[in-house]
């Protein structure tokens, strides 16, 4: 069963373009320097990851 998880772990690849484009546009709402839009936008993406990462963790560990 768990076979099966990791096959379909490609899948997941398609949230990268969306947490990144959450992250610049946050970014982009609080800030008018673009270095620093994309310098909190890549924090900003770098913490949704992690936080859907431990989901996907909490999920397999728990299921």
């Amino acid at each position: 069963m768990l076979f099966f998880a990791f096959l379909r772990l490609f899948d997941c690849l398609y949230a990268i373009p969306m947490i990144l484009a959450t992250g610049l546009v946050y970014a982009a709402s609080r800030n008018e320097n673009t270095q620093e839009i994309f310098a909190q936008g890549l924090r900003l993406s770098a913490w949704i990851a992690g936080f859907m990462l431990l989901g996907l963790v909490l999920m397999l560990v728990l299921f």
